[in-house]
């Protein structure tokens, strides 16, 4: 929302920290949305500009999230919302929590 500040309290983003974890967040880019508009939300986000969602809210709140590495991989099968969900679920199931950033586990299978 135009005006709404983003940020989050410190004790949520440390419960929602995970320890030994090198992922912060799994997404998607998927549609006509496309990976570099997707990145570019997260930039003008991060800039505290609107991008019309509210995705990385936690990742801007890093003190170091100027070096945080973007990874990506293109699939078609499985469509993107399922391979989100997916790796979401077996980093659930290595942590035992979800990735920091992410506050759903994705798409459902």
């Amino acid at each position: 929302r135009k005006g709404h500040d983003p940020s989050t309290t410190t004790a949520t983003l440390n419960s929602a920290w995970v320890p030994g974890a090198t992922v912060v967040y799994v997404g998607k880019a998927a549609g006509r949305q496309g990976l570099s508009r997707r990145l570019n939300a997260y930039r003008r986000q991060g800039q505290g500009r609107n991008a019309g969602h509210r995705g990385g809210t936690y990742i801007w709140q890093l003190a170091d999230s100027d070096t945080l590495l973007v990874a990506w991989r293109t699939v078609t099968n499985p469509p993107a919302g399922q391979a989100e969900a997916e790796l979401i679920a077996e980093f659930t199931a290595l942590y035992g929590a979800l990735p920091f950033a992410n506050r759903n586990r994705g798409s459902s299978i």
